[in-house]
Parts: structure tokens; C-alpha cells; sequence
């Protein structure tokens, strides 16, 4: 599976979880809100307040059920600051009791010595082959506003349940995100950029039965991300983290579902009123403005429309709408903003005037 690795860390069993005595857990709680210590000792300095709530509702629900399970596993967020933790205490020549007192210091429990030992020696990892375990381990950057922009438009993501080769009645679910579309350059450009954001080689450009390429990808974060409809105040902190990546949004979107016409008119359809509301946000915000100020509609909901590329007719099942950019920011848009798809591109530099061929 593209989005999966063969990580041997199975996370950190709770019979060898050193949990800290009595003492200990009064001193780490005392420290956490500024109180005394019964040992004497100085407060703790203030740690992330999520470290410490969850390993605190981690001893908790370990305790309640231990007559559930015989093996309970740290959530993989913790273990991976956990992890993190110890490679930094290894550089500074800590050795692995002195590790795992701070560990119990900073958390309230630490795992078993042979994990930290696997951990120092990079024998296992709590990634388990996941690359981005939660958004919380999701950076910003250019690449990650490109990738929004195309599945806003015309990519998609989906859930699969396969069974477990092996396992009876067992199943594995499989989150997926993708792109097809007619123009190769466009799935080789989305394959480069989900490729460097999941740190991982670019996912293989295949020709489908349509005559469509297709470009599709395992990631149960970015699913999480981008399930539609778009959850815009989700997206917000990595199309507006800085100019570049709001440009990089709108070139992913506008390669997915903006036109340009052969009079030089640009133009953006899409379904969702409220993600093209808030395009027109971002195409004012740095410059580019448009025909009207809320998204026009362009067909109703039942409507045949046609498939371009293959001819096909269907019913539309949503209002489609639609964003026109106004022919007075066509060159700010094209240097700002631009297309990836050279169609689209070509035909935008006729219009101006540029040399195509240069």
C-alpha cells in the first residue's frame, strides 16, 4: 500500500509501561500547576498541556481496563514525542535510566527500557510506516496548498474496506486520494507535490481505461483533511499560512476546474458555493478581482450535462456555480497565480500577447 510500511514498532505494551509511584505522580502534578513538591524538589517547568492530559487519560483508561486486555498501547501521537524525546536525550549522552526518569518527568510514565533501547537504535519507530500519523504532524508549505487546491476541484478521496489476506473476518480500511484528468502534466505535477508532502517517492502516472491518467495515493490524514464537503476553517492554517501558498491553492483549484476562454475570459466551476465564496476571499486578497462578489449560479441541480472529453452525458446532482475573474487582473493572475496545464496556459498568454514559444 502506497501510504503504508512494514514499521515493526507494535507501540508500547502496558505491562512494560513504567507507571510513577505515588510520590512521583504528586510531584509531576504538583510541578504541572506551579505547586510544591512533597519531595522538596523545584517545580516542573510547564510542559504542553496535551502531553500532559494525555498521558494522564491514558493511566486512567489503562487502569479501568485492565481486565479487558491483557496489552493496551499508547495513543501514537504520544509515543511519537515520546520517541522524539529520546533521540534528543541520546545526542546529549544521556544514558537510558536517565532517559526514562525525564520521560516520566515531562509525561507522568514513559515506556519499557527495551523500547527506549529500540528507539535510541532506530530498530523500531512508533510511524509504523504512517508518515503523517495526524494533522497535528501536518506542516504547511506550498506543495500541501496545491494538493487542497486540486482535491477542492477536481480530485477525490474515498474509503475502501478489503480483507486481511490471512485473517478471518478481519478487514483493513484504505484511505485514498487521487486525481484523473486528460492532461499528463497535471497528474505528474500533483504526483510531485503529494509526493514531497508525504515524504515519499511520487506515486506512479497510469492511463485508465477512459484514456484518463490517474494519479492515487494512501493517507489517512490527508482524507481526514479534505473529505468533502470542505471544511474550510480545517484548510484555513495551510492556504493562509503565507502569499506563496495562497497561490499555490489557487493554481491546484483553477487547474481542476477554472477554463480560459478563447476571448481570454477565466473562469472557476464548482459545486460547492461556499469554497467558491471564499476563493474570491483570496483571489481580492492578494490582488485579483473578480466580475461579482458572491458566486453566480450556472445550472441546476438534474440538469444533463456533457462530458467533454468523453462525449458522455449525465445529470448533475448539485447547483454548479461559477467565478469569473475580471479581464483587467488576467496578467496580475498569470503571474501570480498562472496554470500548470499548458491548454489552459497557452491559451492565457495568446490573449496577453506573450510569446508562447519562448
Amino acid at each position: 500500500m502506497d501510504d503504508e510500511g512494514n514499521g515493526q514498532d507494535p507501540g508500547v505494551n502496558s505491562d512494560l509501561v513504567a507507571a510513577p509511584g505515588p510520590g512521583e505522580e504528586a510531584a509531576h502534578l504538583g510541578g504541572f500547576f506551579g505547586l510544591e513538591t512533597p519531595t522538596g524538589r523545584s517545580p516542573l517547568k510547564r510542559e504542553v498541556v496535551s502531553e500532559v492530559s494525555l498521558a494522564n487519560q491514558v493511566a486512567v483508561q489503562n487502569q479501568e481496563g485492565k481486565q479487558k486486555s491483557k496489552k493496551r498501547y499508547l495513543p501514537r501521537e504520544l509515543r511519537i514525542r515520546m520517541r522524539n524525546d529520546v533521540l534528543k536525550y541520546n545526542s546529549l549522552g544521556l544514558s537510558i535510566n536517565q532517559v526514562i526518569k525525564r520521560l516520566k518527568m515531562k509525561y507522568g510514565l514513559a515506556p519499557a527500557k527495551s523500547t527506549v533501547i529500540y528507539w535510541r537504535k532506530g530498530l523500531r519507530s512508533p510511524f509504523h510506516g504512517i508518515r503523517i500519523p495526524s494533522l497535528n504532524f501536518l506542516k504547511p508549505s506550498e506543495d500541501l496548498a496545491y494538493v487542497i487546491g486540486v482535491i477542492v476541484g477536481d480530485g477525490f478521496v474515498s474509503q475502501r474496506v478489503k480483507p486481511r489476506y490471512g485473517y478471518k473476518h478481519s478487514y483493513i480500511k484504505q484511505y485514498n486520494i487521487g486525481l484523473t484528468v486528460r492532461d499528463v502534466e497535471f497528474a505528474e505535477e500533483f504526483s510531485k507535490r503529494i509526493a514531497r508532502v508525504l515524504g515519499r517517492a511520487p506515486p506512479r502516472v497510469r492511463l485508465n481505461k477512459n484514456c484518463k491518467w490517474t494519479v492515487e495515493v494512501q493517507s489517512k490524514t490527508l482524507f481526514e483533511l479534505l473529505t468533502k464537503p470542505i471544511n474550510i476553517e480545517k484548510i484555513k492554517p495551510y492556504v493562509e499560512h503565507c502569499d506563496k501558498c495562497i497561490y499555490m491553492f489557487l493554481r491546484g483549484f483553477f487547474d481542476s476546474d477554472g477554463t480560459v476562454l478563447k476571448d481570454g475570459t477565466i473562469i472557476l466551476y464548482n459545486t460547492d458555493y461556499e469554497v467558491l465564496k471564499y476563493t474570491i476571499y483570496l483571489l481580492e486578497k492578494i490582488g485579483i478581482e473578480t466580475t461579482s462578489k458572491e458566486p453566480k449560479l450556472f445550472q441546476r441541480a438534474g440538469k444533463l450535462i456533457v462530458d467533454r472529453s468523453t462525449g458522455k452525458l449525465y445529470k448533475g446532482n448539485k447547483d454548479n456555480y461559477y467565478v469569473r475573474v475580471r479581464k483587467e487582473s488576467n496578467r496580475t493572475f498569470l503571474k501570480k497565480v498562472g496554470f500548470t496545464v499548458e491548454r489552459k496556459r497557452r491559451r492565457l498568454e495568446v490573449y496577453l500577447g506573450k510569446d508562447i514559444f519562448r
